[in-house]
């Protein structure tokens, strides 16, 4: 049995990465370094 998907864009094809333990199937889609979380600083008034 096969199954495929196609990835957003976000993913970096080249990292994903599978495994199949105990019964599950993990996969891992590593984001892009351009699309992850870009980290702000915010102001807060006490």
């Amino acid at each position: 049995m096969a199954c495929s998907f196609a990835l957003p864009q976000t993913v970096d094809a080249e990292k994903v990465a599978a495994g199949y333990r105990n019964g599950v199937l993990g996969v891992k889609l590593p984001k892009r370094p351009e699309a992850k979380a870009k980290e702000i600083k915010v102001a807060v008034k006490a």
